[in-house]
């Protein structure tokens, strides 16, 4: 793919791109769009499928497919009376039986349970063309909120799957998908959108997989944007050089992820002494300077404030001393480099992932500076380098004394990442335990705005009392374009990509 991509970016040029179209530098394919499956490129699958309700700016929802919705008092029923007239790419008519047969094919199924959406509703009728009602087993208010997300809960042609097999990416959202290959990704612009069509014609999603060859590429005009974090992300160096070129027009958007520093409860690292110590030693405003573009990005929770209920924000404590103290009052002896205790060296393993991943792009050379700050403190960290796979599968394996991780983002958050990250049910937590359960449990089925900022709070107190992660940065979304480019603003989540209002020239 490198070879292919080298290929591409050394012919195309400015001069190549047909009217009214836009290329976009991605950083990988688009890959199966089948709407049911983990596989597909998540901005080339919301180009193609639409939600019921649409996650908008600050998390306020919106009409998408459903024009409105109902919620019983009880929280048991939700009713969604749909778009009249809205019609799939093949000419099927998108209506509550079509979403209905949509619907069935996660909830319930085996694989789609990190969606509690998907275990708490024990029905799905269509009363009538218009008219989907979702019965629930038990309250659920982040329903509506899980329904915004890209997959699997969009929303293919029925026509499109015989025997409910997928078959073709055929959606209702405004670009339909006329080629991919491993290179490329070609979108056309449905002139049959039941809302505001595009003005743009078509879309090339151009796969750069190398970073600093995408901004290349940018700044030779042979891609017209990059960025977002999942889309062909931006680091804090790169961004500093992009917002002094001429050139191009770098954006900038508040975080909604956070970087942690995560330990396994199960190795050497679930000492309390020795995470608080770790805590103490990690010097979160010199790794933002220097790394992260600016002790702005300082994380000071485990989401930042832009995420709803996302508690109160503390300043994080460096203090190198008081963390030398700290393990010595463990046990902890200083042996010459080393910290001994009970014959046991206190050798760390840090995972580390090789290929860039969604908020962890710079955590190699975060790495280094964490080991640099411990060796001080007589903590060996051996710095352990997987590919992508490997990592996610060590992680769940528990195959690791500490590890970098981040939360997910919007629309998932806070709900999804407090659920899969911290309960004893998830396949993978940073902390869990039975007490903690209990307290997402009360966070997650609160509805009330002040309930649910007090129950959220109170399971960041108890991390915080636990010292179960340290925040390091809440990185910028960054997106740059180039002049050519204009209407191109933020989106409201890293999985959208609104082209709307864009033209070229």
């Amino acid at each position: 793919m490198l070879v292919a991509t080298a290929g591409l970016t050394g012919c195309a040029g400015a001069d190549d791109r047909p009217d009214g179209t836009i290329r976009i530098a991605t950083a990988e394919p688009v890959g199966n769009l089948n709407p049911w499956e983990f596989l597909g490129q998540f901005h080339a699958m919301d180009m193609v499928y639409e939600p019921l309700v649409a996650y908008g700016h600050g998390g306020v929802l919106e009409p998408a497919l459903a024009q409105r919705w109902d919620v019983a008092p009880d929280g048991l029923t939700v009713t969604f009376h749909l778009r009249d007239g809205v019609t799939f790419h093949d000419g099927t008519a998108f209506d509550a039986e079509a979403a209905r047969w949509n619907l069935e094919h996660w909830i319930g199924e085996e694989g789609y349970d990190f969606l509690r959406t998907s275990t708490v509703v024990t029905d799905i009728t269509a009363t009538d063309d218009l008219t989907l009602v979702l019965t629930l087993s038990e309250p659920y208010p982040p329903l509506l909120q899980e329904l915004t997300i890209v997959r699997p809960v969009r929303f293919l042609s029925p026509a499109s799957a015989p025997d409910g097999e997928y078959v073709a990416p055929i959606g209702t959202g405004p670009w339909v998908h006329e080629s991919s290959t491993d290179t490329t990704g070609v979108f056309v612009r449905n002139d049959d959108y039941w809302g505001t069509a595009p003005s743009l014609e078509r879309v090339e999603l151009r796969v750069i997989p190398d970073s600093q060859t995408r901004v290349s590429a940018l700044r030779a005009g042979e891609v017209d944007l990059i960025g977002g974090g999942y889309l062909s992300p931006i680091n804090a160096v790169e961004a500093a050089a992009l917002a002094g070129d001429s050139s191009v027009t770098l954006l900038t958007g508040e975080a909604d992820t956070v970087m942690l520093l995560t330990f396994n409860a199960d190795s050497l690292a679930g000492e309390r002494a020795v995470r608080e110590a770790i805590s103490l030693a990690t010097d979160v405003e010199s790794i933002n300077d220097v790394l992260y573009g600016g002790t702005d990005n300082v994380a000071r929770g485990f989401f930042p404030s832009s995420v709803p209920h996302s508690g109160t924000q503390r300043d994080h404590v460096h203090d190198i001393e008081r963390a030398a103290r700290v393990l010595d009052d463990a046990g902890w002896v200083l042996e010459g480099d080393v910290r001994v205790k009970d014959g046991r060296e206190l050798t760390l393993d840090l995972l580390l992932v090789s290929d860039p991943v969604h908020g962890l792009m710079d955590s190699r050379t975060t790495g280094q500076a964490l080991q640099d700050a411990l060796a001080g403190l007589g903590v060996v960290l051996v710095q352990r380098v997987v590919d992508q796979a490997a990592y996610f599968d060590e992680v769940a394996a528990g195959k690791y004394d500490l590890a970098f991780t981040t939360t997910y983002g919007a629309p998932y958050d806070p709900t999804n990442t407090v659920t899969s990250y911290l309960t004893t049910t998830s396949t993978s937590p940073v902390w869990a335990s039975e007490e903690l359960d209990a307290l997402v449990e009360v966070a997650v089925s609160a509805s009330d705005a002040d309930q649910l900022d007090a129950a959220y709070q109170a399971v960041y107190d108890y991390l915080d009392v636990q010292v179960a992660f340290v925040p390091i940065t809440c990185p910028p979304r960054y997106y740059a374009v180039s002049t050519q480019v204009r209407g191109f603003t933020i989106p409201a989540h890293e999985y959208h990509l609104d082209l709307t209002a864009v033209v070229i020239g």
